[in-house]
């Protein structure tokens, strides 16, 4: 048996479960991406309040002690469940069963609060509310039969296995999480939760890393002086849309060959699922532009700001999105988004103001925003301003207080300063 011991000076204590992925894992590598960025930014800042904040995750490879100590108060402690090295998704299921017995061995120190994100940790979290009597709370970062509702052609489903594990999560959580109230209301009409356990809490963005910087240094840096950048981040999935992306540019450079020489796709995120490299180089080249697309294998957070202020325009063309990171940190660095109208991305960017929601994935009309951005440097200059001014509503700093008061309901020690979090 493992023995746990629990860090010193803190107010109170919560475990977080992120079964498939780490927040030590770059975003847009493999299944990471805006999870991630979420949990490691909320338990450093959850920790700045004295609350220490311990993530269990597979351990898979990373090269880091079983038991990683961020800082005084945070730790990623490492769980073995099948080999210690990455596997893919689709096996996961199969070790979560590993992976709770493992969890349970440990000799863990009380926890004042569990909360498991994504479905696939929602076995160990339920174990361990039993287990431990302490409350739990669930974050889905994306849901089963929204993706099915939205599949990509020739996609592959969610299983039912999902949805019977998020459902299962939904019924024995004290409170669910979702990003913004289109997707609690997700949680309500495709899942049947309870609307009274459900508080909204959305992210954030840091604006001391993201926010506007020289762009002729920024494309200078990526090797891009002399373009325009029309600008994608994200996993290489069918639902994220790098196809109808590479699609909207070969529009945008039919209607407006001789506005547009300049112009160029930079795709930045790692392969993930059944689309890679290959397949997307392919498609620029029936597309006619592939001397106009570079693919840019999974940049870590921290060069991200840079990438952003390279670009002319953000296209997030996702199939499903249930929040949109990579809208908010384009719009803090000043850059206007052209983005689907689908889940958070609608409470992310402002039609019209801080660039434009697209109804549908026809690259056309998504192709038609873009140009409107390129061709008026004033309208761009507009939606840039409005696009730091949006990106504003969503501090890391509210965040935290809004989840602590989520905490606070369920747990004494973990009540603080804080807004009342909306149903």
């Amino acid at each position: 048996m493992v023995r746990m011991r629990a860090p010193e000076a803190a107010r109170a204590r919560v475990a977080m479960i992120s079964l498939h992925t780490s927040p030590l894992d770059p975003p847009g590598a493999g299944d990471s991406g805006g999870m991630n960025v979420h949990v490691r930014e909320t338990m450093g800042r959850l920790a700045e309040r004295d609350v220490a904040v311990d993530v269990y995750t597979r351990c898979a490879g990373r090269g880091v002690p079983e038991v990683h100590e961020l800082t005084p108060l945070t730790r990623v402690i490492q769980v073995q469940a099948g080999p210690c090295a990455a596997v893919e998704k689709s096996s996961l299921p199969e070790l979560v069963p590993e992976f709770v017995r493992s969890f349970l061995e440990r000799d863990l120190p009380p926890y004042d609060v569990v909360h498991a994100h994504y479905w696939l940790s929602g076995h160990a979290a339920r174990a361990a509310r039993s287990a431990w009597g302490a409350p739990l709370v669930a974050s889905f970062h994306t849901l089963g039969r929204v993706k099915n509702a939205a599949l990509a052609p020739g996609d592959v489903p969610e299983p039912e296995a999902r949805t019977r594990g998020e459902q299962a999560l939904i019924r024995a959580s004290d409170r669910v999480v979702a990003p913004t109230a289109i997707e609690a209301r997700d949680l309500v009409d495709l899942y049947g939760a309870r609307p009274d356990a459900i508080r909204v809490v959305s992210p954030g963005v840091d604006r001391a890393r993201f926010h506007p910087r020289p762009r002729g240094e920024s494309r200078m840096a990526w090797g891009l002086s002399g373009s325009r950048v029309a600008l994608f981040v994200g996993r290489l999935q069918p639902h994220k849309g790098p196809d109808v992306a590479i699609r909207t540019v070969a529009a945008v450079v039919r209607a407006a060959p001789d506005a547009t020489r300049d112009l160029v796709l930079v795709l930045a995120g790692g392969s993930s699922g059944a689309w890679g490299p290959g397949t997307l180089r392919a498609l620029a080249r029936a597309e006619g532009i592939a001397d106009r697309v570079r693919l840019v294998d999974s940049v870590i957070h921290e060069e991200l700001p840079t990438l952003y202020a390279a670009a002319d325009v953000l296209l997030v063309p996702s199939r499903t999105e249930s929040f949109g990171l990579a809208a908010l940190e384009a719009q803090a660095s000043g850059v206007p988004v052209v983005a689907s109208s689908v889940g958070g991305l609608r409470t992310i960017v402002g039609d019209g103001e801080s660039g434009f929601l697209v109804p549908g994935h026809d690259p056309r009309h998504h192709a038609e925003r873009v140009l409107r951005i390129l061709r008026s440097p004033e309208l761009a200059l507009r939606m840039s301003r409005a696009a730091m001014l949006r990106a504003e509503r969503f501090p890391w700093d509210r965040t935290v207080d809004r989840l602590l008061a989520v905490y606070g309901e369920l747990a004494p020690a973990l009540a603080g300063p804080g807004a009342a979090v909306a149903p």
